[in-house]
């Protein structure tokens, strides 16, 4: 446990330091980063849209979320993943409108080094019942 100096009392005299302990420090670091897009036209029938997952999110692939349920497989059996990276795939005239509707893809790590990207349709959010898991 570390202290730190709050004050010094002196007394008859005699300076004397105070110290207070201090609470120890979490080393998680949570960061948040808003998406602000530009404001497109009234009449653009294409809008940008709030991502549906965030950095660090915990997910599983729809396809192996499907296949536990259908199996009534343990959560243990998913594959998880955090979302490391994000992209938005957005088309745009040179005049800057939209020509689809922008999509967000989501890189995750498959191993230590390979980056796998999905769709935002392909992935599912993950809150595990159990906090042992990581």
């Amino acid at each position: 446990m570390t202290y730190t100096t709050i004050q010094t009392i002196e007394a008859s005299g005699i300076p004397y330091l105070e110290y207070r302990p201090q609470p120890e420090v979490n080393e998680d670091v949570i960061i948040t980063i808003e998406f602000t897009p530009e404001a497109q036209s009234p009449d653009s029938e294409y809008q940008y849209t709030q991502p549906e997952f965030v950095f660090n999110d915990l997910v599983t692939t729809k396809q192996q979320w499907e296949h536990c349920h259908k199996y009534h497989l343990p959560e243990t059996e998913l594959e998880i993943f955090r979302i490391c990276e994000m992209g938005l795939v957005d088309s745009l005239t040179p005049s800057g409108e939209l020509l689809s509707q922008p999509r967000w893809k989501y890189g995750v790590r498959n191993g230590v080094k390979d980056l796998v990207w999905y769709e935002e349709q392909a992935l599912v959010r993950i809150t595990p019942s159990n906090p042992d898991w990581f």
